[in-house]
């Protein structure tokens, strides 16, 4: 175990390192027995009990010593080669070399190997009969207008055939929640989002929908279709090696808050897309997949909104969906329940 004059010593200690220490000198501890694969004491518990002596947040060395324990213990039940491990390496390399503001890698792995979907469920666990949730996605912005319930999201001359949706929201005994606001953002009929668009000059497809005081909502746009995640970079290589596609079902984004209530983050998928159960973000469940109507008859239309010459293809789409929010105390003694159980 050397001491701070030791490691000021340029006899002992290079120059970078001593520049280091003028702002701060680290603990140093004696190496005190050796570590070998197959013996008491293997590498694992060497890099445990260095964490152990030196790490001072709690919450930090509790989520450090498991991906440690999992991460050694994946090794060796795979017996992981040099090569492989090089594989791996280079790969998160380039996962970090290609992320840019709009397309996150890292985030986009996450998301393909089901770890985004897990860490929603385990923060926002649902009651019976809540609504089930989803991560928001790459392509949510913050300049969405607030609209009135009634509003069209979608601006003249965007892409695809006309939608009406009718909705609500609701606690867990039926009731109509006040003071709702639903923020909706979607792509358009050809799969693609207004800020993937070159000339994007404001929001389309998007807005925050003021619900009215017994919770019903509704508002104008246009059905979105399928669409595929970016698949350019090393998470559309991955998909690509299990044998797995980057198509993404035709689906709305939702966030509903309501005061009181715990913020829902979910997507509602029409029955008729196809990918629903090969998602490759694992974003769609049953309960979010809706059986959507087609009103051909024009003096409907007028009902829902939309001029005869607004409609296109000579239908408009009506999908219907009802949110249900548990409130933040029903959230939170939830959590405690599973925490609760997962110490058992």
């Amino acid at each position: 175990m050397a001491s701070e004059q030791q490691m000021k010593n340029p006899l002992l200690v290079g120059r970078a390192i001593r520049a280091q220490l003028e702002h701060e000198v680290p603990k140093d501890l004696p190496l005190e027995r050796d570590f070998r694969e197959d013996s008491d004491y293997t590498i694992t518990d060497h890099v445990q009990e260095l964490h152990k002596s030196l790490c001072k947040d709690k919450r930090t060395l509790e989520l450090i010593s498991s991906l440690i324990s999992h991460l050694h213990a994946f090794a060796r039940e795979t017996q992981l080669t040099h090569a492989e491990w090089t594989t791996a390496v280079k790969f998160l390399t380039r996962a970090g070399k290609e992320s840019t503001e709009y397309k996150n890698e890292f985030v986009l792995l996450s998301d393909c190997i089901g770890l985004s979907a897990l860490v929603d469920e385990i923060n926002h666990p649902k009651p019976p009969g809540a609504t089930d949730g989803c991560e928001p996605g790459p392509f949510y912005t913050e300049d969405a207008p607030t609209l009135p319930s009634g509003s069209s999201l979608a601006k003249a001359n965007t892409q695809g055939e006309s939608m009406a949706f009718v909705g609500s929201v609701k606690n867990l005994k039926g009731g109509g929640i006040e003071g709702a606001t639903i923020d909706v953002w979607q792509a358009d009929g050809d799969g693609v989002y207004d800020i993937q668009y070159p000339d994007r000059e404001e929001p389309n497809d998007r807005g925050k929908i003021l619900a009215n005081p017994n919770g019903t909502f509704s508002y104008r746009g246009i059905l979105p279709t399928a669409y595929p995640i970016p698949s350019d970079g090393p998470t559309g290589d991955f998909l690509h090696a299990l044998g797995r596609h980057p198509h993404r079902a035709s689906h709305i984004h939702f966030t509903v808050k309501a005061p009181g209530y715990d913020d829902l983050t979910t997507a509602l998928y029409p029955s008729h897309s196809p990918f629903l159960g090969t998602d490759p973000v694992f974003a769609t469940k049953k309960s979010l997949i809706c059986q959507l109507t087609e009103e051909r008859d024009p003096n409907r239309w007028g009902e829902l909104g939309f001029k005869q010459s607004e409609v296109h293809g000579g239908r408009v789409w009506v999908w219907k969906y009802d949110f249900v929010l548990p409130t933040v105390q029903e959230v939170e003694e939830l959590k405690k329940a599973r925490a609760k159980k997962s110490k058992l």
